[in-house]
């Protein structure tokens, strides 16, 4: 399975919608926001819902008339299913309005490749039961990316898409592709460039070595 992963937008959304672009090329099987404004997703998304219209000449034959009407009626389309928008998974941050309503829960539990993924935009919100029981732990409010193993759990940060980047801390995001032997986290700067990529293997009884 092929995830994509971003965080911590905080109102950049035009990068996050580059980003939810490029996850759609890399064919991800879902989308991991990670807070830092959750309504950020919701204006990259509609972004993209409106870049499918453009301007069009004033039709001045039938043959063009009929053409211009097929056209915006495919744009449409293909505005109504963006096929990012039903695997995005989100969880809200102390920033978003969303997580003092609970509108967003905090933190999400996805089952992937038969293993416990716990999603959180800030570790200190998870207890001692979310830790026992996930094998991976994705987190935001990092500035950088990484992959690092405690035990028998592996945490995952894509690093920040906020603007301007921290000092010394360019922004990023990370695909995470996950097989039942093994996670390999890849991870991109903001502008797109391969950045760096980490595994970490699965061991019997879910534990992970990291390489």
């Amino acid at each position: 399975m092929r995830i994509g992963v971003a965080s911590d937008s905080f109102g950049n959304v035009e990068l996050l919608g580059a980003v939810l672009d490029r996850f759609e090329r890399a064919r991800v099987d879902r989308v991991f926001f990670l807070g830092g404004r959750c309504a950020d997703v919701d204006a990259a998304l509609a972004r993209r819902r409106d870049g499918a219209r453009h301007e069009s000449p004033v039709p001045r034959t039938d043959s063009e008339f009929l053409a211009a009407v097929e056209g915006a009626l495919a744009r449409q389309a293909i505005a109504a299913r963006d096929p990012l928008a039903g695997k995005v998974v989100r969880v809200a941050s102390r920033a978003c309005a969303e997580y003092a309503s609970g509108a967003v829960p905090r933190k999400q539990v996805d089952l992937v490749e038969g293993m416990i993924f716990c999603l959180v935009h800030d570790k200190a919100d998870l207890d001692r039961d979310d830790i026992a029981n996930a094998s991976v732990i994705l987190h935001g409010n990092s500035g950088n990316a990484g992959l690092v193993q405690f035990g028998p759990r592996t945490f995952v940060t894509p690093g920040s898409l906020r603007a301007p980047a921290r000092a010394g801390r360019p922004g990023s995001y990370a695909v995470v592709e996950v097989t039942p032997k093994e996670l390999v986290l890849s991870v991109f700067s903001a502008a797109g460039r391969d950045l760096e990529r980490k595994r970490a293997s699965f061991a019997t009884g879910a534990k992970m070595s990291v390489r």
